[in-house]
């Protein structure tokens, strides 16, 4: 079983530019991606229930290359290492297949960013 935290609105799970490489799902509430530029904030994204986010820094080791904060009152699923996410995509099927998915169409829109 994964630990669950909970987030209030407007809180932020974490930002732009620092390290830091826990990945989590989101099981209740919604969660805004964004990066800061010019001194304001620009929405990248918008994260869902059963969905998923900071996975990319979790396998590169790098900075966070946005910040994350709650829209609303969250419940989030925290995946500290590799070895978790690992464990967990084991018992849990349906989420690998929705993860190497979502995964997949991240890659393909990164690399039509890159094209363009």
């Amino acid at each position: 079983m994964l630990p669950i935290i909970k987030v209030k609105s407007n809180a932020v799970i974490f930002e732009e530019n620092k390290y830091d490489s826990t990945m989590y799902i989101v099981l209740e509430g919604e969660i805004s991606l964004y990066v800061t530029r010019n001194s304001k904030d620009v929405e990248i994204g918008i994260v869902k229930k059963h969905e998923f986010f900071g996975e990319i820094e979790m396998f590169k080791k790098r900075a966070r290359s946005f910040s994350a904060k709650a829209v609303t009152n969250s419940r989030l699923a925290v995946i500290k290492s590799r070895m978790e996410l690992e464990q967990f995509m084991a018992g849990n099927p349906t989420f690998a297949g929705k993860m190497t998915r979502m995964m997949g169409q991240r890659l393909a829109e990164a690399a039509a960013e890159a094209i363009s």
